[in-house]
């Protein structure tokens, strides 16, 4: 299998659509949050392997795991703050809040659960500690609540530079 910019260039575009998916979504589709969430995972997952595959990794090897968002995005973030010409510092709580908003975002796919512990996801049900089957469409996602923030204001340019940057 073919490795590098040809890969990560296919990555970074799909992430482009899965990006412009997850905004019309957003903004007053009435369809439930869990449908554009799904759409901002899918994008946070295509820049972190589109970074990979430009960074050598094999695309065949990375292609079937979603648990690639929560470490790849502050490196990304890290690399971008060096590129300007005078270095940003970033402040650690911001690292904190992108590196908390970036692990809730990968546990939005089914196939990361952190162990059995967080069953939620933005796909399929789930059961609850209780016995009760929940379904995605009608619940919230408190955690992603960062998302309102300036850590979710970072999140997303992050993703649009990235997403040029690779593309």
């Amino acid at each position: 299998m073919n490795r590098g910019p040809n890969w990560s260039s296919a990555f970074a575009r799909q992430a482009r659509a899965d990006l412009t998916a997850f905004h019309a979504l957003r903004e007053g589709s009435g369809l439930p949050d869990c449908q554009a969430l799904n759409f901002l995972q899918m994008a946070c997952e295509k820049v972190a392997k589109a970074y990979l595959c430009g960074a050598g990794a094999d695309p065949g090897a990375i292609q079937s795991s979603h648990a690639y968002i929560a470490k790849t995005l502050p490196v990304i973030a890290a690399e971008q703050a060096a590129d300007y010409p005078r270095p940003r510092r970033r402040h650690r709580s911001a690292d904190r809040a992108l590196r908390q908003l970036a692990r809730e975002i990968e546990l939005l796919s089914p196939a990361v659960d952190d162990g059995g512990r967080r069953p939620d996801n933005c796909e399929y049900p789930w059961e609850d500690a209780a016995g009760v089957v929940l379904v995605p469409a009608e619940r919230s996602f408190p955690n992603l609540d960062l998302l309102q923030g300036p850590a979710g204001r970072d999140l997303l340019k992050l993703l649009e530079t990235a997403i040029h940057e690779l593309a």
